[in-house]
């Protein structure tokens, strides 16, 4: 099972990235991922995390939106027609 943990800013200053990290990981079968929300200022305190917020770890290690974009979505070939 994959574990996701999604850090993100506080509710009243949630921005684009924010929304697009929740929408990807709502995809996800919650049979096969763990997925769990934490806000900054509720659940962690901005001096406790190492990066910029918003950010996803998978399994403990955080990732980049492009590779989150891949271990989600997946390789998404361009249509050139």
């Amino acid at each position: 099972m994959r574990e996701f943990v999604a850090y993100l800013l506080p509710e009243d200053q949630q921005g684009a990235q924010d929304w697009r990290i929740i929408t990807m990981l709502e995809t996800l079968d919650i049979i096969e991922n763990s997925v769990r929300y934490k806000i900054q200022g509720v659940d962690f305190a901005k001096a406790d995390v190492d990066r910029k917020v918003p950010f996803v770890e998978l399994n403990g290690k955080a990732k980049s939106f492009d590779n989150l974009w891949k271990e989600v979505v997946g390789e998404k070939e361009l249509d050139e027609s």
